[in-house]
């Protein structure tokens, strides 16, 4: 009875460490039979939960010198004794193909390969409908390390300023009192300050050039946002304009601190964001690319949290699209997001 127990409780331990081992970014490539050689560049993005994973698949490819791109969802299963996953593309979410292209939906069955520091999976593919109409072939992926939790914002700017005045300060020129002779005795000479310009200890800072609080206030008023309560604002600090909102997600959380990481989710073609959280900028003009955007974020308990993709331009292929991955506690969320120079995309986090 008590190996049972151990039994049971040692895989209970070890899902969460099953899921951790496979989730993430694969890519690499595959071939067809009677095609060696030629290999399509292919991505997969896993989410793994004990025995069974979720996620996506792109794949890459050139046509008469253009680059297309299918994106499908994916659902799967993982054999902990052979490390073999098996991955089913189960429909096309966006693509960019020709009118008469014909989707091809495949099923990966790939076995996992740990070389010194490389992770790799690779094995077969083949169609996954019953008719075999899309072929076979092979399939090679090597992990795709994700950038850990480091906010790309940049931080804030330091408000200290160096205090001069320990050295003699650069005051205005002002007539300065008659030195008179030394006294004989130990009483030190002082000269009063006139009387229209009482000057406290206080104001020997208040007349260096510009002050520390001033400083402070020159640093800061730049950074800080106009307050309104919900966004679209008519016009932001930093001139981003009025547009329609969509909100993709509403997700429901736990906890106040939330981790999102934002990636381009197909083809990387120049996509450039600025991302707004409760209508303060959090992320300006950066790139979307296949290493991730990844924001610290903490909402407010009792109203709504937004988060909006504001789109800086659209790429080389419109819209601006981006892969939104979400981590609150041990919590995972997916949402894909599109904008365009009429709407921004939204996502809006409940605390409970």
């Amino acid at each position: 009875m008590m190996k049972q127990i151990l039994l049971v409780f040692c895989s209970l331990i070890s899902l969460p460490l099953l899921a951790q081992k496979y989730s993430g970014q694969w890519s690499g490539s595959f071939d067809a039979k009677g095609e060696e050689g030629i290999r399509t560049e292919y991505v997969l993005e896993i989410e793994a939960k004990g025995k069974s994973f979720t996620g996506t698949s792109v794949t890459y490819f050139t046509i008469m010198g253009k680059r297309y791109y299918t994106i499908c969802e994916i659902t799967g299963t993982i054999d902990p004794a052979s490390k073999t996953l098996t991955s089913t593309e189960v429909k096309v979410i966006k693509r960019n193909t020709p009118p008469d292209f014909r989707d091809c939906l495949q099923t990966h069955i790939l076995t996992y390969f740990k070389k010194g520091e490389t992770e790799e999976l690779s094995g077969i593919w083949k169609s996954a409908k019953a008719d075999g109409g899309c072929g076979s072939g092979s399939t090679v992926l090597s992990r795709k390390q994700l950038v850990k939790n480091t906010v790309t914002t940049p931080p804030p700017p330091n408000p200290t300023v160096r205090n001069n005045t320990g050295n003699k300060p650069n005051t205005t020129p002002a007539p300065k009192p008659v030195i008179k002779p030394p006294v004989t005795n130990n009483k030190t000479t002082t000269t009063k300050p006139q009387a229209t310009k009482p000057a406290p200890k206080k104001d020997t800072l208040v007349k260096t050039g510009p002050t520390i609080q001033k400083a402070e206030t020159e640093i800061k008023a730049p950074s800080k946002p106009e307050t309104k309560p919900n966004i679209p604002a008519p016009k932001l600090p930093n001139g981003l304009e009025r547009r329609d909102n969509k909100v993709f997600e509403t997700i429901t959380i736990d906890e106040e601190e939330i981790t999102v990481n934002l990636y381009d989710n197909a083809e990387i073609d120049g996509d450039i964001i600025t991302v707004l959280f409760n209508g303060e900028v959090v992320a300006a003009q950066k790139s979307l690319t296949d290493k991730p955007i990844t924001l610290k974020l903490k909402a407010i308990k009792g109203r709504d949290n937004t988060l909006t993709m504001y789109a800086e331009n659209q790429g080389k292929v419109p819209p601006n699209t981006a892969l939104m991955r979400v981590q609150c506690g041990d919590n995972y969320y997916k949402v894909f997001l599109s904008a365009d120079d009429k709407k921004n995309a939204s996502v809006v986090f409940r605390v409970k």
